[in-house]
């Protein structure tokens, strides 16, 4: 049951299922800490289970503390549990032949930790202005439905027509309604878009769009280097590392266009080179990458690249943060002043009808 539950999770189809990065990593970092003190791995299991408050997350560690008492390896009862990521297990399998258990655990920990962040960074800095931008529309809505056609009544009644700005507000409301009943059959078009297109191409074409698909890449080649880093200071065999770099990149389109490379690198060839050739990642990864294997400095240079890519995400999340805070409150100055005068002028028609 354990085995079909981790397919489905990892298939995607129970989404609902996963455990954020944040509480793996968690978890593992206190294993790491509690092996380090001298208890054994059962009874850690078991502390860091009973201390966890995600649900999933509480089931799989019990059941890998059971897997292990029943005498089954340590990578396969992490592997049945479902929720951890593919590198783990290969670590883990690195460690039963000798590597230190608690460093790997940590060193798992953090990679997850970083990947958690800097998702974080993102949704975060793109909070404040969608809820202004957000809030504003809201406020045209109510007070174009409810507040707006009590005025155009009072005017009629006085014969008196709305000013065109009233109007224009009006026209703009009546729009933005009819795109809020049509959003339902937009998410239909997407959904079947997503479905009539293949992963690769839907990939590809985000990869296309301007600022997103730099960001895209950005935090891909910095994934890249930081797995494979990871991955050799673990003691994995540099092919094995390579292909888990490859899975664990999230673009489909990378991944298809990276197919084989560990072959190549296993028949004798350069990664540099391999990866020149598919003409995918920037000449200046390449070149770095490239410095590392001639100098025998590959871990430092692959650390350089992750870094580096990393920095240039954060810049252009930054800029454009920077950027979106101002038209936000651009945006959301110029929706109060058109709902503010598009009250105040009618007001003002109907105090002057009643006075004559």
């Amino acid at each position: 049951m354990q085995d079909i539950y981790a397919r489905l999770i990892k298939s995607g189809l129970l989404i609902f299922g996963k455990v954020p990065s944040q509480d793996l990593s968690f978890s593992l970092y206190e294993l790491s800490m509690l092996l380090s003190s001298g208890l054994n791995l059962t009874r850690a299991l078991e502390i860091v289970a009973s201390q966890t408050e995600n649900r999933r997350l509480k089931e799989a560690l019990f059941e890998i503390k059971a897997q292990v008492e029943r005498g089954r390896s340590i990578p396969q009862a992490f592997e049945s549990a479902g929720i951890f990521p593919e590198f783990l297990v290969e670590m883990l399998r690195v460690a039963e032949r000798g590597e230190n258990l608690e460093k790997v655990l940590h060193m798992a920990g953090e990679f997850l930790g970083r990947t958690a962040e800097a998702r974080s960074k993102i949704l975060t800095a793109l909070a404040y202005p969608i809820f202004l931008i957000s809030v504003s529309l809201i406020s045209v809505l109510v007070v174009t439905r409810l507040v707006v056609p009590k005025i155009a009544g009072v005017l009629s009644g006085l014969g008196k027509e709305l000013p065109l700005i009233t109007k224009v507000l009006l026209a703009l409301s009546g729009v933005v309604s009819y795109l809020v009943y049509l959003l339902p059959f937009a998410l239909i078009l997407l959904l079947f878009g997503r479905m009539l297109l293949t992963p690769e191409r839907w990939d590809r074409w985000m990869l296309r769009l301007p600022v997103i698909g730099s960001l895209l890449l950005y935090f891909s080649l910095s994934r890249f280097a930081s797995t494979l880093n990871m991955a050799i200071g673990s003691g994995i065999p540099i092919t094995r590392a390579i292909k888990l770099c490859i899975g664990s990149l999230g673009n489909e389109y990378l991944k298809k266009a990276l197919e084989g490379l560990e072959e190549e690198v296993f028949r004798g060839r350069s990664l540099s080179n391999a990866l020149k050739d598919r003409h995918i990642f920037p000449e200046a990864f390449v070149s770095l990458l490239s410095i590392g294997e001639r100098s025998g400095e590959m871990e430092k240079s692959l650390l350089m690249l992750e870094k580096l890519y990393e920095s240039r995400a954060e810049r252009v999340i930054g800029f454009w943060i920077r950027f979106a805070e101002p038209i936000a409150m651009l945006v959301v100055g110029s929706v109060v002043a058109l709902v503010v005068l598009s009250v105040v002028l009618p007001l003002s028609e109907i105090s002057a009808g009643v006075r004559r």
